[in-house]
């Protein structure tokens, strides 16, 4: 069974998994608790604070506590079920929140968020590759791979999450168009990119 963390506004919900970017907010949150308690937690976020709302939670780890932040609902997309209904505690309910980055890449700024369970680093790297392959304009050899994904590490095109509890990592992604066109010319014309393999 997946570790449970604690909700600090929220003693009665419960997170599995949550992933928060370098500039603290959620990436992703994945939530269980009762249905009333999730539908006023939804509700809450999509109001101001000086009306009761919610731009943030605590997720407490431990004696450690995480702060995630939701600084525009419209950036989100959720997906809720319901696992267990007629319980002693009433319908048990599990809601994704998550980045529409997730799911639907930003083509016009070149930017996506992965997310991808806990893994191998190589395994991690080639879903990343396939990712920056579909989101660039640019045409990209595979064999490239190595290089290209070095660079735009340096470049911190490609950043891990600040914090990820539980089972996922997650990993912003933003390219830029004209950085990129001149770093791979340069590569090509000193060699250190071939157009074979």
């Amino acid at each position: 069974m997946a570790d449970l963390f604690a909700i600090g506004e929220y003693p009665d919900l419960y997170a599995d998994a949550c992933c928060v970017s370098s500039d603290g907010d959620c990436l992703f949150l994945s939530l269980w608790g009762r249905d009333t308690a999730i539908q006023e937690l939804l509700a809450r976020l999509t109001l101001p604070p000086a009306q009761n709302g919610l731009d943030g939670l605590h997720i407490m780890d431990g004696g450690a506590q995480h702060s995630v932040r939701f600084r525009n609902m419209d950036n989100y997309e959720k997906r809720t079920t319901r696992v267990f209904q007629k319980t002693r505690f009433g319908s048990l309910v599990q809601v994704w929140l998550f980045d529409q980055r997730c799911v639907s890449p930003d083509r016009a700024n070149l930017e996506a968020v992965m997310l991808i369970e806990h893994e191998a680093s190589e395994v991690t790297e080639n879903r990343l590759w396939q990712r920056i392959n579909d989101l660039c304009p640019l045409p990209l050899l595979d064999h490239w791979q190595e290089q290209v994904m070095a660079w735009l590490h340096q470049q911190n095109a490609i950043v891990p999450a600040q914090n990820s509890l539980g089972r996922l990592n997650a990993w912003e992604i933003k390219l830029d168009q004209n950085a990129m066109a001149t770093r791979i010319s340069e590569m090509i014309r000193t060699g250190l990119l071939t157009t074979e393999s």
